[in-house]
């Protein structure tokens, strides 16, 4: 078979079958953009970055630096033009590129789809039917330039191909959007690692495809969104997060729902970075347990389950070359499903980029759930709450009139869409700087009652609700946060004694004793603050302290030294 199917080329690109184009087991029924559909492909080096290529090829010098490679796919809104389009085995052999172009030769050309039939468990007669399918794109056609088109970047699943949503990106180019996406290829190698250091790879890809936005001749890198399917839907939230310029986020059965933990662990997961619409399209398996989604507080976003759908009917690729052998009734549900996404995503982008929908009008003309099946798709939405700095400024201009109200708004049996504790925090403090006492009063008694994990009740067993508002403002001024820990309480008394507030620093000094009765570190800092207001007697006393409660050598050393001092001192 394989014999039979490599013979001939088409176009200049590689191709094997001159029999006429076939229907695939999947096609988009959703309405067509006026534009036509261009694809091209190139590949371009990420200088910042190196990489490990098999050291057995004849063409690479061992000890030469070899460069990441990066195999970069653009589908975008074209001219019409005379001219064929792509079968889908122009996207099938981009696979022998993605870590660098070279010379297909018949051999290397069997040895890949003999590989991939091996590896993949592909029906032969499927692949044969789906390779010779005409897709929409013309290979290289002229883009149109008539304007700048806004832009998703796309990063594929684990390990997967740039093209492995090509029907997508085709649908989306020809309503007008430009989509760029590389294959998932790991660190130092083709093979992906589902790690940590492999999501880092993909997301730094995806900026690196951020970055050369600006090459392409109608692509408006000022309106971008990102996408991402499975691990590329984990990895796209690492760049979202480091790249305040992203307008909007999709995530299909993104991964951040199942291995949460990466973000978690990432220097990244401060929700005030997330504050522009987004996307979630699920299967079954990805339909509960939505950390991500459950902590956005700052978005709108907006969320399509599709219970009959499993976690491979969400890429184009695998319905086409893996679903084809399942039964009339599953695949028809698979490419219902299919329909449903990309119409979804069309609707998200065109809702943020053409139409400037806020949440309200969104969720009324594209996520109202009364509009489709409930057995078939469940929607949910839920409206972004206003950061904090907005809020206090709509409060200063009378657009809020209470904002302990309005908080007690926000309250609901969902507690993700309560606001975050640093925030929260923050405005207090911005209440108290401009000098609305009672506001900063209330707020904090609302803070008081609605976060039992907060330092309120460890704090009021030693000093009143008036002294912990006074300590809160001071220590949040000197940390820009505030939970009353050691280092907090330290800090804000160090600064206040070494600025000349002796008096003053003593009493954060004291309730750090007072907090954290263990801590020989405490003990030794308030003995320095009695000492620098020369009341050696009980600067003593706490150095003593200090010792008894076996500090380190450190501490045990500084305690001594200065304990002799204060004796010298009588």
């Amino acid at each position: 078979m394989i014999s039979v199917i490599s013979r001939l080329l088409f176009y200049g690109i590689l191709c094997y079958y001159t029999a006429m184009a076939q229907e695939s087991s999947l096609s988009i029924s959703e309405p067509y953009g006026n534009y036509g559909v261009g694809f091209q492909t190139f590949n371009i080096l990420d200088k910042s970055r190196s990489f490990s290529f098999d050291r057995n090829r004849a063409d690479l010098d061992p000890d030469k630096t070899i460069f990441r490679p990066i195999q970069v796919c653009v589908w975008y809104p074209a001219e019409a033009v005379d001219k064929s389009p792509m079968k889908y085995n122009g996207y099938f052999f981009l696979m022998a590129h993605e870590t660098g172009k070279i010379d297909l030769s018949k051999t290397s050309r069997d040895s890949l789809l003999n590989n991939f039939l091996e590896t993949e468990q592909v029906d032969t007669k499927i692949l044969e039917k789906e390779l010779k399918v005409n897709m929409r794109a013309i290979e290289n056609a002229a883009p149109n330039t008539t304007q700048k088109f806004p832009v998703l970047i796309y990063g594929p699943s684990w390990s997967s191909s740039a093209y492995e949503n090509a029907l997508l990106s085709e649908f989306l180019a020809s309503h007008g959007y430009v989509v760029i996406s590389s294959p998932s290829v790991g660190p130092e190698k083709r093979d992906m690692p589902i790690s940590r250091i492999g999501v880092e790879t993909q997301a730094r890809d995806m900026e690196f495809l951020f970055g050369i936005l600006d090459t392409l001749p109608n692509a408006d890198a000022d309106r971008v969104a990102i996408g991402g399917f499975s691990l590329g839907g984990l990895s796209n939230v690492l760049m979202m997060a480091r790249n305040s310029s992203v307008d909007a986020w999709i995530g299909i059965d993104p991964s951040i729902h199942e291995a949460y933990d990466f973000f978690e662990d990432s220097p990244y997961e401060d929700y005030r970075r997330f504050s522009k619409p987004t996307l979630f399209i699920n299967s079954l398996g990805y339909m509960n347990e939505l950390p991500f989604y459950d902590k956005l507080v700052y978005s709108d976003a907006y969320m399509v389950n599709l219970p009959q759908l499993e976690h491979t009917d969400l890429a184009s690729q695998f319905i086409k070359l893996f679903g084809s052998n399942d039964t009339k009734e599953n695949m028809a549900v698979k490419v219902k499903g299919y329909n449903l996404m990309t119409k979804y995503v069309l609707a998200f982008l065109n809702g943020v980029f053409r139409e400037k929908l806020n949440y309200s009008e969104m969720t009324r003309k594209y996520f109202d759930s009364n509009q489709i099946d409930p057995s078939f798709a469940q929607i949910k939405t839920k409206k972004g709450l206003p950061k904090v700095e907005a809020l206090f400024d709509r409060y200063i201009k009378g657009k809020v009139k209470n904002l302990v109200s309005f908080l007690d708004s926000t309250v609901s049996k969902e507690q993700h869409m309560i606001y975050p504790e640093a925030d929260l925090q923050k405005l207090i403090y911005l209440a108290a700087q401009n000098n609305l006492s009672q506001t900063s009063r209330e707020l904090m008694a609302w803070y008081k009652s609605n976060y039992k994990g907060a330092f309120h009740n460890k704090a009021l067993k030693h000093i009143t609700f008036d002294q912990m508002l006074e300590f809160f403002l001071e220590v949040y001024r000197t940390n820009e946060k505030c939970d009353f820990d050691y280092y907090q309480l330290n800090h804000t008394a160090q600064l206040l004694s070494m600025g000349g507030k002796g008096e003053e620093s003593l009493k954060y000094f004291i309730l750090n004793t007072q907090l954290h009765p263990t801590n020989y570190q405490a003990y030794f800092n308030l003995g320095i603050g009695y000492f620098r207001m020369d009341d050696f007697e009980k600067a003593r006393i706490n150095f003593k302290k200090c010792l008894e409660l076996n500090p380190d050598e450190r501490f045990k050393g500084l305690a001594k030294d200065f304990l002799s001092k204060s004796r010298d001192k009588k």
